[in-house]
């Protein structure tokens, strides 16, 4: 694939920078199948040696230990979508259909759920999370999925004293989201409008107003043939201080440094990359997980470890 995009890519950008860009594209790496049976897979977390993921269309969140897979906690109707690590060993968990996060504590246990921000308002769709590294945790609450519905993403902030608070609005499908290598941004992955919005990081939490810091399409063409879609799902800061962007509908991760230049391709079998995270070895373990058809019962999908 990554021979394809390049051959496709020196039709835009010319076929000197396409061969600068293969090298990176095609250096030498290794990718592993954790898991061939997954169901709609998003939100890997590594955690004290084991890697942690939901399933979408599964039991709920599902624990690998480098030999085999079993499912850590069960839940009906919860549809997770995201994960993370919260506190001492607990856990986060975005319900995307039941409208929650539930707490886990250390064994998977259900310490409490969140359907609503400290105003009392509900919110629609929670899909993924971004530490802020001082103990609070923003997330996003995608809204509709629908390009022609109105636009009801929003990203909201949960503080270390426990106080969740909307934070931004009227994003196309807030997906994916991360915090900025110097902690003084969140970077929001706008799916449907195919693009990472910026916002500014206040001292309280709160966000100051956004601005787009790139466009997929900027970042990396589409290859004909293609689903033609490509929206960011999910979006993480790797420990080598770039940015991972799971592109939905490419099969690919694009890796992509702070001042916004393509520096590799990850591809992978599964065409709808949800998400990725880093295991014990940084940025020299990558954990991506992906479906094959996030349009089709029982969406069948897989986790993979990528290693340059």
């Amino acid at each position: 694939m990554c021979s394809r995009f390049l051959g496709s890519l020196a039709l835009v950008i010319g076929p000197a920078l396409a061969i600068g860009l293969a090298a990176a594209c095609t250096a030498r790496a290794e990718i592993v199948i954790v898991d061939a049976d997954a169901i709609y897979p998003e939100g890997p977390v590594w955690q004290n040696g084991k890697l942690l993921y939901v399933e979408y269309g599964g039991p709920g969140v599902k624990i690998w230990n480098g030999k085999g897979t079993g499912v850590y906690w069960k839940s009906e109707h919860c549809g997770p979508a995201g994960l993370i690590a919260y506190g001492r060993n607990h856990l986060l968990v975005a319900c995307y259909d039941a409208n929650m996060l539930v707490e886990l504590d250390e064994l998977g246990k259900p310490l409490r759920t969140i359907d609503k921000d400290s105003a009392g308002k509900s919110f629609i769709g929670p899909n993924d999370f971004a530490a802020d590294g001082t103990g609070g945790v923003y997330f996003s609450a995608s809204g509709v999925y629908d390009i022609k519905a109105p636009i009801t993403g929003t990203v909201l902030y949960l503080s270390p004293k426990g106080r969740v608070t909307e934070v931004a609005n009227t994003i196309h499908y807030s997906n994916g989201l991360t915090v900025s290598r110097d902690g003084k941004t969140l970077l929001v992955a706008e799916d449907l409008a195919g693009r990472i919005l910026a916002f500014p990081i206040d001292a309280d939490g709160t966000l100051g107003p956004r601005t787009v810091w790139a466009r997929l399409r900027d970042l990396a063409p589409p290859v004909p043939g293609e689903d033609a879609y490509n929206g960011p799902d999910g979006l993480k800061l790797g420990p080598d201080g770039n940015y991972y962007i799971a592109q939905n509908g490419s099969g690919r991760v694009l890796v992509v440094s702070g001042d916004k230049r393509l520096v590799r391709i990850i591809s992978v079998a599964t065409p709808y990359v949800t998400n990725m995270n880093f295991g014990s070895e940084g940025a020299n373990t990558v954990y991506i997980t992906g479906v094959f058809d996030p349009w089709k019962a029982p969406f069948p999908g897989a986790v993979y470890r990528w290693s340059p």
